[in-house]
């Protein structure tokens, strides 16, 4: 199964237990815009690994941002997503500090899949 199935199911599983308000595909419209919290991920570009010209492995890499409305809110989806990547075997790291994007009043995380 692709990352981004892996990260999808997941994600479908934090919807059903009320975790997150819902998810999509790179981003929501503003026809589309949800409450907090919720998700998204986007595949992107891949980092093959290759030598003499030959692809030996190719990459399957994904984003995965998430938003809350709070500090509380998002040390706690944290740690939901974490548990489940972590069940799943899923190695992922943390692409940065957890901001607070002003213009939104929200807080993003974004992980590297």
């Amino acid at each position: 199964m692709r990352k981004d199935e892996q990260i999808k199911a997941i994600l479908a599983t934090l919807k059903t237990n009320g975790d997150i308000v819902d998810y999509e595909y790179d981003h929501f419209t503003e026809s589309s815009a949800v409450d907090l919290p919720f998700a998204v991920y986007r595949r992107v570009a891949p980092q093959n690994f290759s030598a003499d010209g030959v692809v030996y492995h190719r990459g399957d890499n994904v984003d995965l941002e998430i938003y809350a409305g709070d500090p509380d809110d998002m040390i706690a989806l944290m740690a939901k997503v974490e548990k489940a990547m972590d069940d799943a075997k899923i190695f992922y790291a943390i692409g940065a500090d957890t901001a607070y994007i002003e213009s939104e009043d929200f807080f993003e995380t974004l992980y590297e899949i």
